[in-house]
């Protein structure tokens, strides 16, 4: 039978007001995650109060983003890896961002020069730099310096690899190629990006063609006075690995680093 306190709810209340299952909940507690605040001895039942039940909903948003039942619970109680942990959520918040980009990037039509206004997070990169004469040796450039990252064991399983324009002239092109790599990376290749404001294009279409979407870009930036805080990216977001030679589906999202006077 219910107790009087009107501040506390059934379980089976609970199940049905944040629209998850009793199994669940008691599985929780198996867990360690949630304690009833009252527990009948004799009947079993469980009153929970409303700090319980935004405890569940805690639980259950870490568990959408893929955290497993003994990865919240570390998240909650281990508080000698926070480090770790803090790690883990970031590669989470870095795969809900590429699924995010992914949408955009799907909408993306040939000859669209939407500007978007995005956040390119920080990252390490292993970086190296060449002079290219075309489009050409810019992907086999930037090949060599994957399998050169690869080579290291240290290259990130989430960040794409991007392609940094040095200079303002479209070719011969200063390419600084940056493919991204865990943080504990530390060679002499490593260079480290800020998190920074950006504008961006997403341009669908072979590699020959960015410098249009680097064009408009730049015309965007001058029609609205817009301060650049440095040089222009080519995010490499769908290519031949997925799209085999068929480069008018390939996508890349051509981006510049900005000051937000916005904030």
């Amino acid at each position: 039978m219910r107790k009087c306190d009107e501040s506390l709810f059934q379980i089976g209340e609970v199940a049905k007001i944040l629209g998850i299952s009793r199994k669940m909940i008691l599985n929780y507690e198996d867990h360690g995650l949630v304690t009833p605040a009252v527990k009948d001895g004799v009947s079993g039942y469980r009153y929970y109060t409303a700090d319980n039940m935004t405890q569940l909903r805690s639980i259950r948003t870490l568990q959408s983003l893929g955290l497993s039942l003994k990865e919240v619970a570390e998240y909650y109680y281990d508080t000698t890896n926070i480090d770790k942990h803090l790690q883990r959520l970031m590669e989470m918040r870095d795969s809900l961002e590429r699924n995010i980009e992914m949408l955009q990037v799907r909408s993306a039509i040939p000859g669209d020069f939407t500007v978007h206004y995005v956040t390119l997070y920080s990252q390490i990169c292993f970086c190296r730099q060449y002079t290219c004469k075309d489009a050409a040796e810019a992907a086999i450039r930037l090949r060599d310096t994957y399998i050169a990252a690869a080579r290291t064991g240290h290259m990130s399983m989430v960040r794409r690899m991007f392609t940094v324009r040095q200079t303002a002239e479209e070719y011969p092109l200063e390419l600084l190629c940056s493919i991204p790599v865990e943080d504990c990376f530390d060679g002499p290749e490593r260079r480290e990006f800020p998190e920074t404001p950006a504008l961006c294009i997403y341009y669908r279409g072979p590699y020959e063609g960015t410098g249009a979407a680097i064009g408009a870009l730049k015309q965007y930036v001058k029609e609205n006075n817009i301060a650049v805080s440095g040089n222009f990216r080519s995010i490499y977001l769908e290519g031949p690995p997925t799209r085999g030679t068929n480069s008018a589906d390939y996508i890349t999202q051509v981006a510049v680093p900005i000051i937000d006077r916005r904030r």
